[in-house]
């Protein structure tokens, strides 16, 4: 039966229809479609970027060891952070020194250059190696310097002799101290540095010669950022028993005697730094071994006093 206009008219209305909603279904989905493709090229792209970098956990001091402990692993967006952010894969390879088979060969201890607050991203930059672990390398306990009111464990100091004349001497440059600490209490006259062996008998005996000279003093003096500032070079020479001594103990490392050795053949600067010491000596002989003994009395004193409150906070009776 053949179809009337209105009802032709209405099915082809009808079938435009369809074709549009199907036309625009199509274009959605294929909208749709494209914003998926492009949101996942995005998230693929970002993730591609991320980076696990370290962030420090609390306060770190300037010179102050890097240790996994002040530190915590954040994963951010690399392109929102210094391009030269430590990963965990670059600070493995900083502190730990492999060999071609990838075996461990040694730990390397890093410290910080600067002073790092909680929260801050660490980069390479801010990092130094604190250098191999010398073989005569030992930590000594010192009572009888004068030592900063303020001063505390983990800065950086250097030793120095100061004559009544004025002359002053450094006698060890740039170390990390430690204050013995007894159950939350610091001792207010020791302070302990790692020194090598040609290190110990300089100190040794500008010690000594403190005691000998009246008016003199051993005081030390802290650096303000030991991660940025070089170690001030010692201008301090030993006597020369001291010097025969370091020359002939087997324990003293060839470098550091080279560096000793090097300002004590210079005769200008040898004069310039022994008259002054040695004039000082003279005007004090005949109560220079008096003092001596007495101070070196009062030095024992001090370190069986520093040695009980040690005892002591163990919890030992002694």
């Amino acid at each position: 039966m053949a179809k009337n206009p209105m009802q032709r008219k209405a099915q082809n209305s009808f079938l435009l229809g369809m074709l549009i909603t199907l036309l625009i279904t199509g274009l959605i989905i294929a909208f749709l479609i494209l914003q998926l493709t492009k949101i996942t090229k995005d998230q693929k792209k970002a993730e591609a970027v991320m980076k696990t970098v370290y962030v420090v956990s609390q306060d770190i001091e300037s010179g102050e060891p890097i240790t996994s402990d002040k530190l915590i692993t954040k994963v951010v967006d690399g392109t929102t952070v210094p391009s030269n952010a430590m990963t965990t894969t670059q600070l493995d390879e900083k502190t730990n020194l492999l060999d071609e088979e990838g075996n461990l060969i040694k730990k390397v201890e890093v410290i910080s250059k600067i002073k790092l607050m909680q929260g801050t991203i660490l980069t390479d930059e801010m990092l130094a190696e604190a250098g191999e672990l010398a073989a005569d390398l030992r930590k000594q306990e010192y009572n009888m310097f004068v030592i900063p009111s303020q001063l505390t464990t983990g800065q950086y100091v250097d030793v120095r002799l100061r004559l009544p004349n004025g002359k002053d001497y450094i006698v060890v440059s740039h170390k990390r101290i430690t204050i013995p600490d007894y159950e939350g209490t610091q001792s207010i006259n020791t302070v302990a540095i790692n020194l090598n062996e040609v290190e110990i008998l300089t100190l040794s005996c500008a010690i000594v010669e403190s005691y000998k000279i009246s008016g003199s003093l051993l005081y030390v003096n802290q650096y303000i950022e030991p991660g940025l500032q070089t170690a001030a070079s010692t201008t301090y020479i030993p006597d020369d028993d001291t010097l025969n001594l370091i020359n002939k103990d087997p324990n003293c490392v060839a470098e550091a005697k080279q560096a000793l050795f090097q300002r004590n053949n210079d005769a200008s600067n040898k004069t310039a730094v022994r008259n002054p010491i040695n004039n000082g000596l003279s005007e004090n002989s005949e109560d220079a071994t008096e003092n001596a003994v007495n101070a070196l009395k009062e030095e024992l004193k001090r370190a069986q006093e520093e040695r009980q409150k040690y005892l002591e906070s163990l919890g030992g009776t002694y």
